[in-house]
């Protein structure tokens, strides 16, 4: 078999994750969309002339929304290359250009010297990162008294392996989720005072309608017909075992996502 043959055979056995989704389509994917995100940048407190930095800012929404509507500086931060393409798309659009900055970077290593911002925002994050080691290191750059408003997948009860297992192979990476109080104890050790925590039930078709509104109809149907061209989102639809098909079944029951906010002491 020829080199070129044995790449496109590993292609055609690998399985669609929702990670592809976010990579080759530049869709959005927080956790409670824009209501959460309003929320959490509430409970902040951002005020104007504030430095921000978003981290895992996606396709660039919430830095946008910070830069328009609080009038703040932004950098919107992001290890994806390809994502932070999408993100300079929407900044372009939206004619923010001059108050958000884009970063690639590694949130366990953030390229920003210590006490840098008033406060650091980030949404679907630390569940795929060493949680511990980012939560240090947004404290190290953040100002005495600044603030860290962070939007994660939150665990409602312990769940069964074959729910921690759905949520791994849906992202095709491993995914930690915790509950309230771990999420709380993480930021703690990191030395944060947690000022405020909230958790709420997943909704599938909030969460739906409010991609809709991020995205726009267009986009998300053009990633819906290029999933499904895919052979690899057919071959995982139809090849999943009877593990996963439970653990989508019993996923909701399970999973909800916490919003919190912390001060740097």
């Amino acid at each position: 078999m020829q080199e070129n043959d044995k790449l496109k055979t590993i292609s055609e056995q690998k399985k669609y994750t929702i990670y592809d989704a976010w990579e080759r389509y530049g869709i959005t994917k927080h956790w409670g969309t824009t209501n959460a995100t309003r929320r959490l940048i509430e409970l902040c407190n951002i005020t104007p002339g504030q430095y921000i930095l978003d981290i895992g800012c996606g396709t660039g929404y919430t830095a946008c929304l910070l830069a328009k509507e609080y009038n703040v500086d932004v950098v919107a931060a992001d290890i994806n290359s390809r994502v932070l393409e999408e993100a300079m798309k929407k900044i372009i659009k939206e004619n923010v250009g001059d108050r958000v900055k884009t970063k690639q970077a590694d949130a366990h290593k953030l390229p920003f010297p210590s006490n840098t911002f008033n406060a650091i925002i980030a949404e679907s994050v630390l569940a795929f990162c060493d949680a511990k080691k980012v939560s240090s290191e947004v404290y190290r750059v953040l100002k005495p008294g600044g603030v860290f408003g962070n939007n994660e997948g939150t665990w409602l009860k312990p769940p069964p392996v074959q729910v921690t297992s759905f949520l791994s192979k849906s992202y095709g990476m491993d995914v930690k989720l915790l509950q309230e109080d771990e999420w709380r104890a993480v930021y703690i050790e990191a030395g944060f005072e947690v000022i405020s925590s909230t958790v709420y039930p997943f909704k599938p078709l909030q969460q739906f309608l409010g991609e809709l509104r991020v995205d726009g109809i267009r986009r998300r149907l053009l990633a819906w017909l290029k999933a499904v061209s895919d052979p690899s989102f057919r071959r995982t639809i139809f090849e999943m075992d009877r593990e996963t098909r439970q653990g989508l079944r019993q996923f909701l029951l399970y999973v909800g996502y916490g919003l919190y906010m912390s001060r740097k002491v």
